[in-house]
């Protein structure tokens, strides 16, 4: 397996309790509905705890994401879907989780990184 790993912002003007609603129901729905067409074994979502004061900007942690999502997919084909969309199921899976996600994702300073998974405390 491979793992695609998702550091979000939130979009500009919503709130933390909207964000992190529509994420874990409306967009989990459009993840679920695409798993199997993409390959998609896990998904998980990792939500900053709204209010916490650890999750607060410091000296050394200007910013903060908002969440995590964490990906896995059976192999790197399948994670390829995710990204060139080459397939009929995968170009539309792909068209309405983007348009998912400007409803509540701030694109512009979200990144991600292609991982493998090591195991250390299991």
């Amino acid at each position: 397996m491979i793992k695609l790993v998702f550091f979000t912002y939130k979009k500009p003007g919503l709130g933390d309790e909207e964000f992190h609603r529509h994420w874990r129901t409306q967009h989990a729905a459009v993840i679920r509905k695409h798993a199997q067409a993409l390959g998609i074994v896990k998904y998980h979502q990792t939500h900053a705890i709204v209010g916490d004061p650890l999750n607060q900007p410091s000296e050394h942690f200007p910013e903060r994401y908002d969440g995590i999502a964490e990906i896995w997919f059976k192999d790197r084909e399948h994670l390829g879907l995710w990204f060139d969309n080459s397939t009929p199921a995968s170009k539309a899976a792909g068209k309405e989780i983007r348009a998912d996600e400007r409803k509540f994702v701030d694109r512009t300073r979200a990144g991600w990184i292609v991982a493998d998974v090591l195991p250390i405390i299991d």
